[in-house]
């Protein structure tokens, strides 16, 4: 098999000025910037809590809590 690989990769003649990454290539960026974006939103409200813990105080609410906090 490694001695396939060379020989494919010269019979195939691709030009190195127009390959692209394709769709596969863009689903692969967005899926990593959707995941940067939940571990970023996730990171931000981790740290309103140790704010607010290091104060002494109610951390602020943010844009994902939907829940009564009446006790």
């Amino acid at each position: 098999m490694q001695t396939q690989a060379p020989q494919l990769a010269q019979s195939a003649n691709i030009v190195a000025s127009t390959v692209t990454p394709g769709v596969l290539g863009f689903i692969v960026i967005a899926l990593i910037g959707g995941a940067l974006y939940f571990l970023m939103r996730n990171m931000n409200k981790h740290l309103a809590v140790m704010r607010a813990s290091d104060f002494g105080a109610e951390p602020a609410p943010t844009a994902g809590d939907d829940k009564d906090k009446t006790e």
